[in-house]
């Protein structure tokens, strides 16, 4: 451990010289030492100032605590800051919000999301809103996840219905996992630099783009971030405490990311199965039940979802129906050559004729027309992958990308803002994933929603949105590389202090000591040998009783 982790870890050093000149101690520690080195200045032997007394009467305490340092360290203080934190991540997606956006039309999938949660409480189910709102048409549909419109639906039961309510209450989700990123970031970074890094974590979060973009537009990425966050929160106490509590929690992390964004279900693969497989000190039996009691958790949660698909369509449909339209506006021509390689376009799905009307059966029949073109078009995969992936993580066509985005209400200069910032963000992921691997960290639970979102970007298509779950993993990363770079200034910082008072106090008490005897050697000089036997004498009869 270095000392910069020892000094965040314990504070500073106890005792003499270190407490001084950190000025770490408490004020009782820092009056100890003081009153230590007066009482040895008056300790002498054989006529001689104490050497160690003289050390450390030079120390005087020099510097105080970093303010973080002093924050993070006290568990209310922490929390004070990370609520002071979360106030600005509010006021940044509001300001966002009624700066930008404000009036903002009702259109794509937040008129879904939007009227979805009105019609769910209002006791229709879950029908098509567009065609149950322009041509009062009751469809059974599924075409989205159900969890957006479902936290929709919790202001709209206390009557805030209007867009712009159901707006708000999603910059409060954003703010929600702005905290959740604190915790998750204190916890992967350990009690050394945790504390520290969870407020980087959370400062990051509050502020970039990437984080804060889809709350205000009214997108699934909100839930999804949230539950993505709380998923590795779950994960990171799981690997650290081994209880079956902690596993359940996983697995209802997992069931709310799956109900947010369909292709997160993928995780279940990637992340909740290796990470409790693989948990040590733990015999196979155990890590085995703790597998089924992370399963348990998220089938009991998905299943009503499931079961009222299974009730109400033609074909078989879980937990969403629009696999199929969204394969088929992503592969043809449109999307496989030009300017749009890569995207996505709607007039690939509009020139299919002979469309079912029915939910289930449109899924079906786009995804027979879409692979029917896959299989056409082997050849054109690899480019088309390496362009979708590009154009998620902004590295292929970035300042294009962030003009399409302009489709889904997202302004052009705040998307290059963010792309930039991702950018950034990424350098100090890298040295994230360096730190975690030399303190022997499980790295997987930061890296598995990238993983999976590069995955199921390059087999459906690239957009900026596509990323915005694997945003806390970016943050995260991040904040742990540049907490391992604190703590590497800090640890700097104590060394040359510590190099300054030991030379200066070495220096300081050898002038001294060497000053004392030459000044005793020339008042022997002055007095003459008689005169100190005499005073020798004179001292020994005083001393009789």
């Amino acid at each position: 451990m270095s000392v910069g982790e020892r000094h965040l870890r314990h504070g500073p050093a106890s005792g003499g010289a270190t407490s001084m000149v950190t000025g770490g101690g408490r004020p009782d520690q820092a009056a100890t030492a003081t009153g230590a080195g007066t009482q040895a200045d008056t300790d002498t032997r054989d006529g001689l100032p104490a050497t160690t007394g003289r050390a450390r009467a030079v120390i005087r305490p020099t510097t105080s605590p970093p303010p973080a340092e002093v924050i993070a360290g006290d568990r209310r203080r922490w929390w004070i800051a990370i609520t002071m934190i979360a106030a600005v991540a509010i006021a940044v997606r509001l300001g966002f919000l009624f700066g930008w956006l404000y009036p903002m039309k009702i259109a794509g999938d937040a008129f879904y999301y939007h009227h979805a949660a009105n019609l769910f409480v209002d006791g229709k189910g879950w029908p098509n809103p567009y065609a149950f709102i322009d041509r009062n048409e009751y469809l059974p549909d599924a075409q989205h996840p159900p969890l957006t419109s479902l936290l929709l639906a919790i202001p709209s039961l206390f009557g805030l219905r209007s867009f712009v309510d159901h707006q708000i209450f999603s910059c409060l989700l954003g703010a929600l996992s702005v905290v959740a990123v604190g915790l998750a970031g204190r916890r992967i970074a350990g009690p050394v630099t945790g504390p520290v890094t969870g407020l980087i974590a959370a400062a990051i979060a509050a502020v970039y783009p990437g984080m804060w973009l889809s709350d205000p537009v009214l997108m699934s990425e909100t839930p999804a971030i949230l539950s993505c966050t709380l998923l590795i929160l779950a994960s990171y106490r799981l690997w650290d405490r081994r209880r079956p509590l902690d596993a359940v929690c996983v697995g209802a992390a997992l069931a709310a990311a799956m109900l947010a964004r369909t292709e997160l279900a993928l995780l279940a693969l990637v992340l909740a199965t290796p990470v409790v497989l693989r948990l040590p000190g733990l015999p196979w039996t155990h890590r085995l039940r703790l597998l089924g009691a992370c399963a348990a958790t998220s089938v009991l949660l998905i299943a009503p979802w499931v079961g009222y698909n299974l009730s109400r369509f033609e074909e078989p449909e879980f937990i969403s129906s629009g696999l199929g339209v969204t394969l088929a506006v992503t592969h043809c021509d449109d999307t496989y050559y030009g300017k749009q390689l890569g995207w996505w376009s709607l007039g690939c799905a509009a020139s299919l004729p002979d469309q079912p009307v029915e939910a289930s059966q449109r899924d079906k029949f786009f995804r027979e027309a879409a692979f029917r073109y896959i299989g056409e078009n082997t050849g054109r995969l690899p480019t088309v992958a390496a362009a979708r992936l590009g154009r998620t993580w902004a590295v292929y066509r970035p300042w294009q990308q962030a003009q399409f985005d302009t489709l889904e209400e997202r302004p052009q200069t705040v998307s290059k803002i963010g792309s930039v910032s991702l950018w950034c963000l990424g350098a100090a992921g890298v040295g994230g994933v360096a730190v975690l691997r030399r303190r022997r960290v499980p790295a997987l639970p930061l890296l598995a929603t990238p993983i999976v979102l590069s995955v199921a970007s390059m087999l459906i298509y690239g957009t900026t949105r596509f990323r915005a779950a694997a945003e806390p993993s970016v943050v995260l990363l991040a904040a742990i590389g540049l907490g391992a770079l604190l703590s590497a200034v800090l640890a700097r910082r104590e060394r040359a202090t510590w190099t300054h008072v030991f030379w200066h106090g070495a220096v300081g008490s050898t002038a001294g000591v060497g000053l004392h005897r030459r000044s005793r050697g020339v008042a022997r000089s002055a007095r003459g040998p008689n005169d100190v036997r005499a005073r020798g004498r004179s001292g020994a009869t005083a001393q009789k009783p």
